[in-house]
């Protein structure tokens, strides 16, 4: 699990010069020992979520983790990347969708 979290920080450290809020969604986890792994490791988001029996995640059509979502100021998804985010994704697919909507 060390290893997840050294992952996620990773990209996290993408938008990190971009001042944006980030939310994360506890998907099909012990609320419990999700909290104090955070706690423990550092809790990178703004606010998270648990979702402990999938149904928001089906609802956003979620079926694998990671999941990334770029929403507009209205929560509109702008984009949705499947997948580890990396600096060339962010670059090629958010960036120009972020400067598009003035965020």
């Amino acid at each position: 699990r060390r290893e997840r979290q050294v992952g996620i920080r990773e990209r996290l450290s993408v938008v990190a010069d971009y001042n944006m809020p980030i939310y994360g969604l506890n998907w099909k986890d012990d609320p419990a020992k999700a909290k104090l792994w955070l706690e423990q490791l550092g809790n990178p988001y703004v606010a998270n979520g648990v979702d402990e029996i999938g149904t928001t995640a089906i609802d956003w059509g979620v079926y694998g983790a990671p999941e990334t979502f770029l929403l507009s100021p209205e929560g509109i998804v702008l984009h949705k990347h499947i997948g580890p985010l990396n600096i060339q994704t962010w670059r090629n697919d958010f960036l120009p969708l972020m400067q598009g909507q003035g965020t």
